[in-house]
């Protein structure tokens, strides 16, 4: 299964964070892991990590080799 997508570019900071919580809603049960792409605004992050604390998901920045941290991934297994 592909892996669901939310692209932050462009999006102002006072509407990120409604856009975050329906992104996480809409796939609450995904196969897979979603990505947020919040670009390098550490701000962006700031809101994007607020709202996976609250509900309580696990999340990594960026991608493994520490090259490209533009993006949060975020396993979905939290209903297993």
């Amino acid at each position: 299964m592909e892996k669901k997508k939310l692209d932050l570019h462009g999006i102002r900071y006072d509407l990120a964070e409604s856009k975050i919580i329906h992104f996480i809603e809409d796939n609450w049960d995904a196969n897979s892991d979603l990505e947020i792409i919040t670009g390098h605004s550490k701000k962006m992050k700031s809101i994007v990590i607020e709202v996976l604390n609250e509900y309580k998901l696990k999340y990594r920045v960026g991608d493994f080799s520490g090259l490209n941290k533009g993006f949060i991934n975020i396993p979905m297994d939290h209903n297993m």
